[in-house]
């Protein structure tokens, strides 16, 4: 009985000795940030906290952000599966998601402690009890009460989020660092005196940012634990420059990551350390790499791949695509995917009529946003710069090395034809085999939701998904000889696939494709059972085909009700919209609360009615 005691103490020592012989995790994460730092080869900045941090770690060159937004690039981060396969890609919504995918509780019951300063953003409904210990403004690893236990501890810093540029103005910058006739504007934007004002406003918080960085670095080198602490540093998705955040091109996802090592735990970096990375990372991986950092079991349901830790060089675990999503421009629902193998990048369109540049209220507080609005409406712009404005290619696909900021698109060019096959054939089978319930409008998404995460709620009813991916490929491609299986989704049983026929339909009109209107579309909506997002579209493109009347007046009935997606067709039917522009105007001035006062005046503005200045009013919120 007594040796049995001693090996029991024993096997207890070895447990608990390795409960404390674990590595530290500290995130330090920045918001709406490119790779604009120093050690990134942006000579405008300084950042010395952080160059040190690249000098001594690790500097990855092609890590990416999965969705180009707050809420669906840290519902990718925290579940560690595609916020496209939970239904959680269209920013801001609060879906509910099945309490098993959050990762960090996976490190608690390791023994880990867990805590979160502060931003959440998950885009779920309630984040679980037993997600951290602690997730406030006041959270840290140094109030765990066991300071022998290791921490898994998240800091997120808000001095580069574009809240700083959302200004509507570029009045008050007047304390200001990098001059603005020293900016490189991207070349797909206007060079505009706003758009130069906001870069150089914006790369002054990159040096506050890194200040904070510093203060944070001091704050673990005080605790004693900087030589057990493994240090990320990543922003949550791409800058603030228009065409940035909220599209999938590398100015909305490509981010600087950083992780040091120290000495201690250098071994489980399986890389060169120090060391500039060329491998490609995004942020559906990162759960995966902490829980192998720390070595814990990784869950079935992960679908990302650790680049760090002792699994990361399995010939499994080495990512050759690197997959994207974009879901809304505020109540534009135009989904697009992306996908890069590191050179060549394929962005694929599905909603055919609208452009890029659809208002949304937050990020058009941005004066570039509005200068380039602006420059639009009343200036004849370059090809280039009139793109954003014009309903979007179904295809762009970008050699990344030759055209970093991808303004050629190569998807007609024969010549790249192989990779452009290999790129969309791998996009084709990633939707598929990631249960991609991107596809979904928002508000059908909310009924569906009421039985639960849309996750369980497709199984459970076999949803067929890959049909409903299928039927938005054929929407995208603009091709008037597939009029006839698009006015026959109408008639599907499937809403989402009746979506994407009204979608179609509605792009072959905006383009001047729709030669005649075909009659299951006007029987479609006067079906009560027709989803209100599927008759809009239609009535959208009746608007495009002739039938202005009966489109408009439907539209308007729509919005009175405070319909969203109705407003956002009024907004892209421009000026088509002025025979309704006195009932807009009424319902904009009416005390009845109409919640999309924004579109009104947009859509006013696009009919000529009120001035451009109106867009904002003085005191009004918005949401980011």
């Amino acid at each position: 009985m007594k040796k049995f005691f001693s090996l029991f103490a024993l096997v207890l020592f070895a447990f608990h000795g390795f409960a404390q012989d674990r590595p530290n995790i500290l995130w330090l994460v920045t918001e709406d940030m490119s790779p604009y730092l120093s050690s990134y080869g942006n000579k405008l900045v300084k950042t010395p906290n952080l160059d040190k941090l690249a000098a001594q770690g690790i500097r990855y060159t092609q890590a990416r952000s999965n969705g180009p937004q707050c809420s669906p690039a840290r519902s990718t981060l925290i579940s560690g599966k595609y916020a496209v396969s939970l239904g959680t890609d269209i920013h801001r919504e609060g879906r509910p998601v099945p309490a098993a995918f959050y990762f960090p509780k996976y490190l608690r019951e390791a023994g880990y402690y867990t805590s979160n300063n502060a931003k959440k953003d998950y885009n779920d409904k309630k984040t679980p009890e037993d997600v951290w210990h602690e997730s406030s403004n006041k959270a840290s690893y140094t109030k765990r009460p066991d300071k022998s236990q290791p921490f898994f501890s998240v800091f997120n810093c808000g001095i580069t989020h574009m809240v700083r540029v959302a200004t509507r103005s570029v009045e008050g910058r007047d304390q200001r660092t990098v001059p603005m006739d020293k900016v490189s504007v991207p070349g797909y934007v206007p060079d505009l005196p706003e758009v130069r004002n906001d870069i150089a406003w914006n790369m002054d918080a990159v040096m506050l940012m890194d200040k904070w960085m510093g203060e944070k670095l001091a704050e673990l080198e005080k605790s004693g634990e900087a030589e057990n602490t493994i240090i990320f540093f990543y922003a949550d998705h791409g800058g603030t420059v228009p065409r940035g955040k909220a599209y999938v091109y590398e100015s909305g996802t490509r981010v600087p990551l950083i992780v040091y090592f120290p000495k201690k735990w250098q071994h489980l970096a399986n890389t060169a350390v120090p060391s500039v990375s060329n491998r490609q990372v995004s942020f559906v991986d990162f759960s995966a790499t902490v829980l192998n950092l720390a070595g814990v079991k990784t869950p079935d349901f992960l679908v990302g791949k650790p680049f760090l830790g002792p699994d990361a060089n399995k010939p499994e675990n080495t990512r050759k695509y690197t997959f994207a999503f974009r879901a809304n421009q505020g109540d534009s629902f135009a989904p697009s995917r992306g996908i890069t193998n590191g050179q060549y990048k394929l962005v694929w369109n599905y909603q055919s009529a609208y452009p890029n540049g659809t208002r949304q209220d937050y990020q058009w507080q941005m004066p570039a946003q509005q200068a380039w609005d602006v420059a639009n409406m009343k200036t004849k712009l370059s090809p280039l710069h009139k793109a954003f404005w014009v309903p979007v290619e179904t295809f762009e696909l970008y050699d990344l090395q030759k055209d970093s900021l991808e303004t050629k698109n190569l998807a007609q060019d024969k010549a790249y034809g192989k990779i452009f096959n290999e790129l969309k054939a791998e996009l084709q089978r990633e939707v598929r085999q990631q249960k991609d319930l991107g596809f979904m409008p928002r508000e059908y998404r909310k009924t569906l939701q009421e039985q639960g995460p849309l996750f369980n709620v497709v199984r459970k009813n076999n949803i067929d998904v890959d049909k409903q991916i299928g039927a938005a490929e054929t929407a995208s491609l603009r091709n008037p000889a597939n009029l006839k299986t698009l006015t026959d989704y109408l008639a599907d049983k499937d809403p989402v696939v009746q979506f994407w026929g009204a979608s179609g339909i509605c792009g072959l009109a905006k383009t001047g494709q729709l030669k005649s209107w075909p009659t299951k579309a006007t029987a479609a909506m006067g079906q009560a059972e027709i989803i209100p997002e599927v008759k809009s579209l239609l009535a959208e493109a009746m608007v495009y085909a002739g039938n202005k009347k009966q489109g408009l007046d439907f539209l308007l009935l729509q919005v009175k009700d405070n319909f969203g997606p109705a407003a956002a067709c009024l907004q892209n039917i421009g000026a088509e919209a002025k025979p309704i522009a006195p009932e807009l105007q009424a319902l904009l001035d009416g005390k009845g609360g109409n919640k999309h006062k924004f579109y009104l005046r947009s859509i006013l503005i696009n009919c000529g009615v009120l001035p451009y200045s109106a867009l904002y009013q003085a005191g009004e919120k918005t949401s980011d």
